[in-house]
Order: C-alpha cells, then sequence, then structure tokens
C-alpha cells in the first residue's frame, strides 16, 4: 500500500490560526502518554501530538488500541485545565461531537455513536476517544486521546468481526482529516464547552431506545437505554420499570434483526424480538 504520510509542514500551514504546539511521530507508545511526558518536561500547551504508527495504543478501561502504520490517526491533545476535569464523561461526548463534525466535512460520512466513547461506521467501531487528567506540581492538565481507524484493512483475527475502517483508501484525505480533528478538539478545550452539543450526541446515537447491558462494580444489568441528558449521562430503564443513570463505565449494544445467544422475547423492555450484542 502507498501509504499517506502525515506532512508537518502541511498540517502546521493548515492550523496556523491555532496557538498550539504540534508534534509528528514516526512511531510512539502512545500519543496519550506522550502527551504526559512532554508535559512533565514542562512543554508549553496547548499541544497535538500525531503518530504514524503506536505500539502501544491505550483506550478505556485498560484495553489496546491497535495501530499500524500509515492507516489511522493517532492523535492526543494536550490542554491546561482550570480548576478540576470533574465532568469527563460531558468532555468525552463533545469530543466525540467534535470527531464526528471533522469525519462528515473531510470523508462525508456520519457515523454514529457508541455511548460514551466509540464511533461506528457500518456497524463496526471505527474510532476510540480517551480522555484523562493528571497533575504537574498544582497545575492540572487534560488530555484528548483519539485514534481513527481511516483506512486499515489488516486486523487481528479477534478484531475483525468487530472493527472497520471509514474509507478503502485513504485518497489523500489523512492529513486534511488530522487538521479538522485538531481543529474541532482544540476548539472544545481551549472555552467553555458549549450547550448544544448534546443534540447533535443525542442524535448521532447507536444507543438510544436499544437494550442494553452495562456492568457496574462487576455486576452486569439488562435494560432499555431511554435518553442521555445534558451532560452525556445515559438512563437506563430496567425491566422492574426502575431507572439507573450511568456516568461512565462500559454497555455492551443489543441490535434488534438477528439470531443470538442473548435473544429477548416479543414484550420485552425495548420491544425488540431478536437482539444480538454488539
Amino acid at each position: 500500500m502507498n501509504y499517506d504520510r502525515f506532512d508537518e509542514a502541511r498540517l502546521k500551514e493548515a492550523l496556523r490560526e491555532l496557538p498550539l504546539a504540534l508534534r509528528v511521530l514516526a512511531t510512539v507508545d502512545s500519543t496519550n502518554s506522550e502527551a504526559k511526558r512532554y508535559a512533565l518536561a514542562g512543554g508549553r500547551v496547548p499541544a497535538a501530538f500525531l503518530a504514524e504508527a503506536q505500539t502501544a495504543g491505550r483506550g478505556r478501561m485498560g484495553r489496546s488500541f491497535y495501530s499500524p502504520d500509515g492507516t489511522g490517526i493517532y492523535l492526543s491533545l494536550l490542554f491546561s485545565v482550570d480548576g478540576d476535569l470533574r465532568d469527563v464523561t460531558r468532555l468525552t461526548s463533545a469530543a466525540a461531537v467534535g470527531v464526528l463534525r471533522a469525519i462528515r466535512g473531510v470523508t462525508g460520512l456520519s457515523p454514529k455513536i457508541k455511548w460514551v466513547n466509540d464511533l461506528y461506521h457500518d456497524g463496526k467501531k471505527i474510532c476510540g476517544i480517551l480522555a484523562e487528567s493528571f497533575l504537574v506540581g498544582s497545575e492540572r492538565y487534560g488530555i484528548l486521546g483519539v485514534g481513527v481507524n481511516l483506512c486499515t484493512a489488516d486486523f487481528p483475527q479477534e478484531l475483525v468481526s468487530v472493527a472497520g475502517s471509514l474509507l478503502p483508501d485513504s485518497d489523500g484525505r489523512r492529513n486534511a482529516l488530522a487538521a479538522e480533528l485538531i481543529r474541532e478538539l482544540h476548539a472544545l478545550t481551549a472555552q467553555p464547552i458549549p450547550a448544544d452539543f448534546i443534540e447533535e450526541y443525542r442524535a448521532a446515537s447507536m444507543v438510544l431506545g436499544q437494550s442494553v447491558f452495562y456492568t457496574e462494580n462487576g455486576v452486569t444489568h439488562e435494560g432499555c437505554a431511554e435518553a442521555i441528558d445534558e451532560g452525556g449521562r445515559l438512563t437506563v430503564r430496567h425491566p422492574d420499570g426502575s431507572t439507573h443513570l450511568l456516568c461512565g463505565g462500559e454497555i455492551s449494544l443489543r441490535l434488534t434483526g438477528t439470531d443470538s445467544n442473548h435473544q429477548t422475547k416479543e414484550g420485552s423492555i425495548c420491544n425488540r424480538k431478536k437482539t444480538e450484542d454488539v
């Protein structure tokens, strides 16, 4: 494959209006880890880090993010936090909308959002988002890490059924998408999060109205994803009519239309006859 390489000079020119430092790396363990090292060394913020490949890309819950050379966008934005970064769910939700806007603007595609931090296209995960915060002395920093499978074709066997890519070929759009992602994330972190993002988040949700599993304190529960509030938190209605508000953690979405090992009966809480874990 003729890889579409990042062009640091081109990216800096495209982002010249933004007051941020940009580093483009051939290979790194994790762009989030690199951003943290940079902050610990006294680097100026905001700063963006792009890598052609990651050897230890990280996702939520300690998971890894497959990051092969030249076919994805592995990006972290480092920014200064005024006070404590308490509302990570809201920040991650807003970042998902920013990523969606960037993808739509550059490719014309409109992926769906799986609460809280993943984007899906054609039924497969194409993007993950990881928000972190940490202290350096008395200074608090935040990191938004984004991994996008732009045109990755060869996945490990264990990912083939769940991971996908946006495009069959980058077609010269890798630099443009990277620049637009940086622009969206910078806008999100340079000012208070605008209230209107949540309407876009809800409109793009692949969770609302679907049967879901969620795990909390090691216990798995089933319910119907009923609503997403202004902070990006998910309300799940249980079969007994009680509701629970999720601020983080993991859910497993069940889609209609195919048989699986987790079928529900007619009249179930989301009125789904057949469901499938995704």
